[in-house]
């Protein structure tokens, strides 16, 4: 699933990011678009973004005017600030081998390589899109067909044969889905079951009890061969597996979000 993280700082583009991100997911598809307001509260933020950013293919750093303004702190600029989670993100971005594009907006213009960090400095050698007021429909057009052309299949709205894309959007909506499913039928009226000759619940019980240790057999094969891969699995195996796991767990963190929103 090809996947598209929108970079952004706060007090310089907020409004441009939020609607970049609308009209991307309207032409793109859902679950297709990642950006902060999406980070349940009270998770690590650091660690959401570094996963989030993980399970994408691609990086859009959206630039304004004030994107790269001094800092407060006695630094050349914000981006020099140790705790600058903008450029936070695009290290993580090109440390994690991810396609990086710079989206100008408000009238920006890209900032000379010498202005900025070494560590994101190369930036400044990407072809950059530019999105005005004037032409908006027609620059986010050409912005989501360059994507297509990076990435084939973000062109590709139709799910795969046999179900939907295995995405932390689709995973969250299934596990919302059983969830809803068992409070439901716990509240349906229950009627009070046949009294069983204790016969019964003892094959029962011993039913249970090797169903647990056929349970925890499982879960002791797929530890040793999780560990396998992460000992022999080659670089491109291991990103692979990195990947799955960052989607698990933006979908975990999003089923935390919705259930605690559904039980509050």
């Amino acid at each position: 699933m090809a996947g598209i993280f929108v970079s952004y700082r706060r007090d310089d583009s907020q409004g441009f990011a939020g609607r970049l991100a609308d009209d991307l997911t309207e032409i793109l598809g859902p679950d297709r678009v990642f950006r902060d307001i999406e980070i349940p509260a009270g998770s690590d933020f650091t660690d959401v973004l570094h996963r989030a950013i993980a399970a994408s293919d691609l990086l859009l750093v959206v630039i304004g005017k004030h994107w790269a303004a001094d800092s407060k702190q006695g630094y050349r600029s914000r981006l020099f600030e140790p705790t600058d989670w903008v450029r936070t993100e695009i290290e993580a971005a090109f440390a994690q081998g991810k396609q990086v594009i710079p989206v100008l907006v408000g009238g920006a213009r890209m900032p000379e390589a010498d202005s900025l960090p070494s560590s994101i400095a190369r930036i400044t050698r990407v072809q950059a899109a530019e999105l005005t007021d004037r032409h908006w429909r027609d620059d986010i057009a050409a912005l989501a067909g360059r994507l297509r052309a990076l990435w084939p299949a973000l062109a590709d709205r139709t799910p795969p044969v046999g179900g939907e894309e295995d995405t932390p959007a689709t995973v969250l909506r299934e596990l919302g889905e059983r969830f809803l499913e068992q409070v439901a039928s716990r509240r349906r009226p229950r009627l009070e079951p046949p009294r069983l000759p204790p016969t019964f619940g003892q094959r029962l019980l011993r039913r249970l009890g090797l169903g647990l240790k056929r349970l925890a057999a499982t879960a002791a094969i797929i530890a040793l061969i999780y560990i396998g891969i992460r000992l022999l699995g080659d670089q491109e195996t291991l990103n692979t597996l990195d990947a799955f796991e960052a989607r698990l767990s933006v979908a975990w963190d999003r089923l935390h979000q919705y259930l605690a929103r559904f039980m509050g």
